[in-house]
This record gives structure tokens, C-alpha cells and sequence, in this order.
């Protein structure tokens, strides 16, 4: 094993940890929990069986881990960008409904 692959390995189960930490706080919703946990889970896989990720990479047609790389954080931020404008939505609403409770109010 490289050095490469331990500190990757090292760094996932530091942050897998945290986002247990953070489940067992409840500071995260469950969509982001299970998104999370399966990230770090695959990442520390990845890191341990490289052959194997290799051999799944051309199944799909995906000829190096660097075009993987870029394929997953395209959809990756795409996903994100979805989650904070629905969060965005939400906060609105929360904000209309407690102005509207405060003007009633006066």
C-alpha cells in the first residue's frame, strides 16, 4: 500500500467518523446521513481494492480514475446545488410564514 492510499484511508475513516458523530447528534438529515456515510464507505473500498474499482471503471466505460474523478463531482455538485436551493426554498418559506405571524400579531 502507498503512502498515497494510507492517508486517504486515514482521512476517511477520520471523516466517516465525524459524520457518525454527527448522526449520533442528529445534526444531519437522513438524506445527507446515508449520502455521506455511502461516500466515505465507497472512498475507503476504493482505497483498499483499487483492482477491483478498476475492473467496475470499464464495465461502465470509464477508462481512468481521473475521468471518474471529474464524472462523480459534476454530479456531485449538481446534487449539492439541487439541496441548497431546496433548502434556500425552505428558509424562505419558515422567514414568510413568521413575518406573517408577526404582522398578524400588531
Amino acid at each position: 500500500m502507498d503512502i498515497i492510499q494510507l492517508v486517504i484511508l486515514a482521512f476517511s475513516i477520520f471523516a466517516l467518523s465525524r459524520v457518525i458523530n454527527n448522526i449520533r447528534a442528529r445534526n444531519t438529515d437522513k438524506i445527507g446521513m446515508w449520502f455521506w456515510v455511502v461516500f466515505w464507505i465507497v472512498i475507503i473500498f476504493a482505497t483498499l481494492f483499487p483492482g477491483l474499482i478498476d475492473s467496475v471503471f470499464l464495465f461502465f466505460g470509464v477508462e481512468s480514475v481521473a475521468e471518474f474523478g471529474l464524472y462523480s463531482m459534476m454530479i456531485l455538485l449538481a446534487y449539492m446545488i439541487f439541496r441548497l436551493y431546496a433548502k434556500i426554498e425552505d428558509t424562505e418559506k419558515n422567514i414568510t410564514k413568521i413575518v406573517r405571524t408577526i404582522a398578524i400579531k400588531k
